[in-house]
């Protein structure tokens, strides 16, 4: 992967000014019923009317004998931001002292890896995505879970989806908001960057924790044609069909409709993008070829997994607090697997349908070799419980 020179150090301040930010009419999802309406939105954020004043500072550097992109930032953003604290977000923004390595020249690892703990939307946050041109980290995931009416208790394996209009994070214009520490950063689309976008040639809009590239939805209509023309770049996600599985109580129920990252599925070549929101090509600033990641305005806008070895500088900690402690790595039921991963109603699981843990050990599985996996391979397959 050849890449061109960059523009590597860039300091500065900035001035906020007052802007506006108005959110977009929610378009209906075909696989809900006509009074239901996806949830799923990056542009309904309160708007970016704070007027302040912060210095701005992000250092890129590379570091060719150790095979390294070094990152230095404040956390500051460069564009104009949303009033914190506000009536969904308590925190006010505050300078930090950021550092993050990544690789120069990132490879493709065996098997994806969720930023999750487990599958898309299962478990607690494991990784930050990346971080973006501006120094402002970029993390989809959120510390919201299903939680029981009845009990409080959290489910840990309904994640709820931080862009959806039902989580309310008090995000700004940017979709970005303020964790407790004072950092601001991106759970979608970062409007601030993007908006300088011309859809004329691709825009680099950061660095995944993996080391490759992530740009802002263009893409060249033929991925290793330069010279080919720009389009947008569809993702393979889409609502699932129906209702939740639970009783409203100890799982959500209702329709799938975008409160819960678990709503959505990957349907391989429903889109231009694989399950990581990327695909391999040339672009500007590797125009021998790369893989790259797309931030979407559909879901799941900044990707849920990557296509290489995140940095552990990424890695995120156990941070459940609010609840029982979330078991480390769990594994969903063996019939909870087969409703995620069966694709043509069989139920059975094809080594093609199958992800994560389970499609790197499926031959171990397949106990009769007739590449499906049934319930009971599955059961078997299963670690015991403690």
């Amino acid at each position: 992967m050849n890449e061109t020179p960059l523009k590597v150090i860039m300091i500065g301040a900035s001035m906020f000014a007052l802007a506006t930010c108005t959110s977009t009419n929610l378009n209906p999802d075909p696989f809900l019923p006509a009074n239901v309406q996806s949830t799923f939105s990056v542009s309904s954020g309160i708007s970016c009317s704070d007027s302040i004043s912060l210095e701005h500072q992000v250092i890129i550097n590379t570091n060719t004998e150790q095979n390294q992109r070094l990152i230095y930032s404040n956390a500051i953003p460069d564009h104009r931001v949303g009033a914190f604290p506000n009536w969904g977000n308590p925190n006010r923004i505050r300078s930090q002292k950021k550092s993050w390595a990544v690789p120069l020249q990132p490879k493709s690892a065996p098997r994806v890896t969720s930023v999750y703990e487990n599958l898309l939307g299962y478990g607690l946050p494991a990784y930050q995505f990346g971080v973006a041109i501006n120094g402002i980290k970029m993390d989809p995931s959120a510390m919201e879970f299903f939680q029981s009416p009845r009990t409080g208790q959290r489910n840990f394996e309904w994640s709820k989806e931080a862009l959806s209009t039902n989580v309310n994070l008090g995000d700004d214009c940017s979709n970005a908001h303020v964790q407790p520490n004072g950092e601001y950063h991106y759970h979608g689309t970062p409007w601030g960057i993007v908006e300088k976008a011309d859809g004329q040639s691709m825009f680099l809009t950061g660095w995944a924790a993996d080391g490759f590239p992530i740009y802002y939805k263009w893409g060249h209509e033929v991925a290793d044609d330069p010279d080919s023309d720009m389009a947008i770049l569809r993702p393979s996600y889409q609502l699932r069909k129906g209702i939740r599985p639970g009783d409203g109580n100890k799982a959500p129920d209702g329709y799938y409709d975008g409160t819960y990252v678990r709503d959505f599925e990957y349907i391989a070549g429903l889109g231009d993008l694989d399950e990581c929101n990327g695909r391999f090509g040339v672009t500007p600033e590797f125009p021998m070829g790369t893989y790259y990641y797309i931030i979407t305005d559909e879901f799941p806008s900044i990707p849920r997994c990557f296509k290489g070895n995140p940095s552990k500088d990424f890695k995120l900690g156990r941070r459940g607090g609010l609840g029982p402690p979330a078991p480390s790595r769990r594994r969903p039921p063996p019939t909870e697997l087969i409703r995620m991963m069966d694709r043509n109603g069989d139920q059975q699981i094809s080594q093609s349908e199958a992800r994560g843990p389970l499609r790197a050990r499926f031959s171990d599985h397949d106990k009769n070799k007739d590449g499906q996996l049934d319930l009971s391979e599955i059961e078997q397959g299963r670690p015991p419980s403690n």
